[in-house]
């Protein structure tokens, strides 16, 4: 905001410090950054006002009143004085319809007769210029004035083109169309606040005036506006028109609603200042709900903890004073602030202590080493195995990946997902962010598709959220995803690798008894060349092939393989610990099985029922193999696994190791109707 050092001068009795003194002491205590600017015989300071002050400091007396309380001076507030021609009365000429109760807090509207519009005073004219404005006639000066005086924001009609001679506050109408001052037309629509009358609107509410009661040479008589209206509806519009004003970045920051009468008496007196006007008795005044001033309980023993210095309780109520904040129920120990309306950040008591800190001065309270034991911070398990994951995966050569968490219904059709499988986005930015992503795989797809325009090699990976639709909510999930394309490689060389990797980082989080199953859920998938992994029994994810019809989608023609895992599952399964056993000395006898069984027969079975022959002798069974197709009957699958016998006593001999694999053959045959397959 521009702030004219000369216009802040006239609210003290006593000099001001030079304005670079001034900027600094501004900069220190109030605001984040000042600018100086010289303009003729006046300094211009250009002030970052921040968003939690803008509701009381976008105005020429909002920073008169900051200078006033961090350099302890008086401040001199305009009196506002007029007399009212008690021949007419407002509410002859006008009636104000608030139909929008929610979007328009208050309305106030006065009415000025035998007004001659002509050239502002050579005052408010040069004050308008210093701030960045230009002077129109003295009816809109004095409404830009008073904005920049007090921070309310100000609109004057021409009585004669009010139709019906109502005002009315409400939405407009869909395809409702309306021109405004600076000649630019607007296509409106039902959540755009408007000031109409009986016919038309006259103006976009807290933004711009319309051209239908524009104030001319020949405007006699006019209805001065000054209102409330709710800030995030006046910036949901400014943002939707792409139309941002003086008024509608005030009426943003939630300006106090009790500031409007004080603001529409001060530009009336302006107006008929040396000027023929009369001002009409009484006004009209809508104020549906009374903003009150909330009073807040101040710990005074909490302050200084917080502060980290004792400040004496008469120089706090002296601070508290400086900002316009009344004390009561003064005890040693508290005390009751009663907070201004124009003051709406602050709400807390922290808050207050803030304040009082800043009007105190940062620069007073002595740096102190703090004297405590510094408690380390607890570890976070779901951050601390998501980057474990992730470095492992980096140590064997994938690259992670990061995408958004939304996708088009497009990408969804291109793996088979429907669209109410997925959460769709109410204001989604654009159509390819329209659904939030059920699953990471066709992005990674998405991905491979790029890569393919550079590498014919790639290893990428994502860990991140999901978004699975449930009944009147939406479920979170971490899934752990990757995909892997090598040229040279056969699509069998690629999937063993693969179950390598995944058997190495799933080993380097602790964890153990991984089984894999043929066959996975999901359009995804190309069946022959796919698996399901699991963990102690428990499914946790599937790998192998993406199926070329999904592929196809892409464009892609390369054999990719995925995997993708429940992270959620996988991480309670997750340790540090390393259990170690003693090493036999004994050589170990690996023999390998093979044989045909039922599909629904799970691996894990086959393994314990192994083992189960003999728990000191059979050390460990691995499936090495799963296939199911060609040469291989319906509704069946060919195993083998590699059996490790091993004794802690003693060597084992041929004959004792084939008694065993005998039993293990037996047991199977009657088990499951193993078949075996030499």
């Amino acid at each position: 905001m521009n702030v004219s050092y000369k216009w802040l001068k006239t609210f003290f009795d006593k000099p001001l410090p030079q304005p670079k003194e001034l900027a600094e002491v501004l900069t220190m205590r109030c605001f984040e950054n000042e600018s100086l600017e010289r303009a003729g015989d006046d300094y211009i300071l250009g002030i970052d006002v921040l968003p939690d002050r803008a509701g009381d400091c976008l105005s020429h007396i909002g920073i008169a009143k900051e200078c006033a309380a961090v350099l302890n001076y008086k401040i001199n507030l305009p009196k506002i004085s007029f007399k009212e021609d008690s021949k007419i009365k407002t509410k002859d000429f006008i009636s104000v319809d608030l139909k929008d109760k929610a979007g328009c807090k208050r309305y106030v509207a006065r009415v000025l007769t035998n007004v001659k519009v002509g050239e502002s005073p050579k005052y408010i004219q040069e004050r308008l210029v210093a701030c960045g404005m230009n002077p129109i006639n003295n009816v809109v000066d004095a409404t830009n004035y008073v904005m920049l005086e007090m921070g309310q924001p100000l609109h004057a009609f021409d009585y004669e083109n009010i139709k019906g001679k109502k005002i009315i506050v409400r939405k407009a109408k869909n395809g409702e169309k309306m021109t405004t001052l600076a000649g630019l037309a607007y296509k409106l629509d039902e959540n755009i606040l408007v000031i109409a009358d009986a016919e038309k609107p006259l103006a976009l509410a807290g933004i711009k005036g319309g051209k239908n009661a524009e104030i001319n040479r020949n405007t006699k008589t006019i209805v001065l506006e000054s209102a409330n209206f709710n800030p995030k509806l006046i910036s949901q519009t400014a943002r939707k028109i792409n139309l941002r004003t003086d008024a509608s970045i005030r009426f943003e920051q939630n300006l106090d609603p009790n500031l409007a009468e004080e603001a529409i008496n001060r530009v009336a007196m302006i107006i008929a200042d040396k000027n023929s006007a009369k001002i009409a008795g009484g006004m009209i005044d809508v104020y549906p709900e009374k903003i009150k001033p909330k009073k807040i309980k101040l710990d005074l023993q909490n302050l200084h903890k917080i502060l980290g210095i004792e400040i004496k309780t008469i120089e706090i109520i002296s601070i508290l004073k400086r900002l316009g904040i009344k004390s009561s129920q003064i005890t040693a120990n508290s005390l009751v602030a009663e907070i201004p309306t124009s003051r709406q950040d602050i709400v807390i008591q922290e808050n207050l202590i803030e304040e009082i800190g800043r009007v105190y001065g940062y620069e007073k309270i002595p740096p102190i080493l703090p004297c405590d034991f510094l408690k380390p911070v607890e570890r976070n398990n779901d951050i601390f195995w998501q980057d474990k994951a992730k470095d492992i995966m980096k140590e064997i050569g994938y690259v992670e990946t990061y995408n958004y968490s939304f996708v088009s219904e497009e990408i969804l059709g291109f793996c088979g997902i429907a669209p109410n499988n997925a959460r769709k986005i109410k204001n989604p930015v654009s159509a390819d962010f329209e659904y939030l992503r059920p699953d990471l795989i066709p992005q990674l797809l998405g991905n491979s598709k790029e890569n393919l325009k550079t590498f014919k090699d790639f290893k990428i990976f994502e860990l991140s959220k999901i978004f699975i639709p449930a009944k009147n909510k939406t479920n979170e999930a971490r899934m752990f995803a990757g995909v892997i394309l090598n040229a040279a490689d056969t699509p069998q060389t690629i999937f063993s690798n693969l179950r390598g990797e995944i058997n190495l980082i799933l080993n380097r989080l602790g964890i153990d008894k991984i089984n894999y199953e043929p066959g996975a859920e999901g359009h995804i998938w190309n069946k022959q060349n796919t698996v399901s992994c699991f963990v102690r029994g428990k499914k946790i994810g599937t790998l192998g092939q993406i199926s070329p019809d999904i592929l196809e989608n892409y464009n892609i023609r390369e054999k990719i393989f995925a995997f993708k895992i429940d992270f959620d599952k996988l991480q309670p399964l997750c340790a540090e610990e390393k259990y170690f056993e003693n090493i036999s000395f004994h050589p170990a006898a690996t023999r390998d099985i093979s044989g045909l069984v039922s599909e629904e027969i799970k691996i894990e079975k086959i393994i314990q029922t192994i083992k189960s022959i003999d728990a000191q002798l059979v050390k460990s069974a691995e499936a090495f193999d799963v296939y199911q197709g060609k040469n291989v009957p319906e509704k069946q699958k060919s195993v083998s696994f590699h059996i490790v016998y091993q004794s802690d006593e003693k060597t084992l001999d041929t004959k004792t190791i084939d008694e065993l694999q005998s039993k293990v053959l037996k047991k199977l045959i009657e088990t499951f109707n193993w078949q075996e397959r030499k």
